[in-house]
């Protein structure tokens, strides 16, 4: 499998996470709004540290891929890292895939961008077959994200994903790489950003 290559895309870099990427995700994780859909907020610095150091070593050992979703800027202004994302459980052709942006960044489309390249490194570069994407329910940003890129909801698993005190569903997206195959051309006559998605093995800052 691939090492997680840095992607660059028209206004994003993905490049492989770092324990240093804590610095500026933690107001992220300790956002109460963001948070309602991935688990408890991070009391501290220190907690989304343990998170990254636990999940690259994690990658390192395990079929998964983990990126850090930064900026593109140019001059003095500098490139921070706004989210992550992962291509995780990679068996038999398969993964599934998870995301977080900043709130901040929202309403930009940077998330269709990341999300774009990184499944276009899955079925490219990885050879998968399949991804998926699950997606709280109430998670409509997210869910349009799926929808932009052509994954289609599959199903329903009822209160699968623990969260705080209790349980979620999940709605279940899928996508086959023929599928991202067909609609690559229409998603680059469209403009949409994530289509123009080029490669650099060297990691990047």
């Amino acid at each position: 499998m691939p090492d997680p290559s840095t992607l660059t895309t028209h206004r994003l870099i993905l490049r492989a996470l770092r324990v240093a990427d804590a610095d500026d995700l933690f107001p992220t994780f300790a956002d109460r709004e963001t948070m309602r859909f991935f688990g408890d907020r991070h009391a501290s610095v220190t907690v989304t540290r343990a998170l990254f150091d636990h999940v690259i070593t994690g990658a390192e050992a395990s079929s998964s891929l983990q990126w850090a979703i930064r900026t593109r800027l140019e001059g003095a202004e500098r490139s921070r890292t706004i989210g992550g994302i992962s291509l995780n459980a990679i068996v038999g052709g398969t993964a599934r895939m998870g995301f977080i942006l900043s709130k901040e960044h929202h309403g930009r489309g940077y998330a269709t961008e990341a999300v774009g390249a990184a499944v276009a490194f899955g079925f490219n570069d990885v050879g998968l077959h399949r991804i998926t994407l699950h997606i709280d329910p109430d998670n409509t940003a997210s869910r349009r994200v799926a929808g932009k890129l052509g994954f289609s909801q599959e199903g329903r698993m009822r209160e699968s994903f623990p969260i705080g005190n209790g349980f979620r569903d999940e709605l279940v997206f899928g996508l086959l790489a023929r599928e991202w195959n067909a609609a690559a051309p229409s998603l680059r006559r469209g403009g949409d950003p994530s289509a123009f998605v080029q490669r650099d093995r060297a990691l990047g800052p």
